[in-house]
């Protein structure tokens, strides 16, 4: 491998890590920015944004009932799928089927996000039934996703989080500094020693050719 390409992959992988962290900051219990849209009959929907009170909260565990109003040109066979978006984009959900055939009636969310100390890393999420002790404090769920023609209806979703250990941004900047401080001074001691053989052996070569060191001594009477 020639030394231009240690380079440039020495590079990329410190953009790697860099970029690692370019996620937005958050605090515990901070509004997340979130949007969502809708795919129905063919049609997907631009994207919406929540109220902060829909929106997840930061590392708290959280159950909220979104409104979802009534779609234009909507047809009561239709599936209805829905899609979130968090962090500016950042992190996107797969479309999940939330009325139509195989969804749950009613549907509840769940959507499970993995953080950093400050910062989301990763979202997934899945449609169950919603469990009965909900049912009994939300009953006027279940008749919404009965009656074909009840708009708005309450979407149930459920925020939850698993933290993850890492290395913060600041760590990982002083590491990337020590790595390359280590890197030069390694490119530095080959390149001296390269040069001191090579002086070494110009040297050696040009007292070789000293005519004076060659030549005998001569005595004088």
């Amino acid at each position: 491998m020639t030394r231009r390409a240690r380079k440039i992959i020495f590079l990329t992988s410190i953009l790697l890590v860099i970029t690692g962290y370019c996620g937005a900051n958050f605090h515990d219990d901070e509004f997340v920015p979130t949007a969502r849209r809708a795919l129905f009959h063919g049609v997907r929907t631009h994207w919406h944004d929540l109220l902060g009170r829909h929106c997840p909260r930061f590392g708290e565990d959280l159950l909220v009932a979104i409104p979802i109003p009534l779609p234009k040109g909507w047809v009561a066979a239709d599936n209805y799928k829905i899609q979130f978006t968090y962090d500016g984009d950042r992190l996107v959900t797969p479309w999940v089927k939330i009325i139509g055939k195989g969804a749950p009636t009613p549907p509840l969310l769940h959507i499970h996000f993995t953080r950093s100390s400050d910062s989301l890393r990763s979202v997934s999420a899945k449609v169950l039934p919603v469990p009965q002790g909900y049912l009994y404090a939300h009953h006027q769920l279940l008749n919404e996703f009965q009656n074909a023609t009840a708009w708005p209806k309450h979407l149930l979703v459920e925020y939850s989080w698993t933290t993850q250990q890492t290395v913060d941004a600041l760590s990982a900047l002083y590491v990337i500094f020590f790595l390359c401080l280590f890197a030069f001074m390694a490119m530095a001691l080959s390149v001296v020693v390269a040069y001191e053989t090579k002086l070494k052996a110009f040297m050696a070569e040009i007292a070789g050719e000293d005519p004076l060191s060659s030549a005998p001594l001569v005595k004088g009477d």
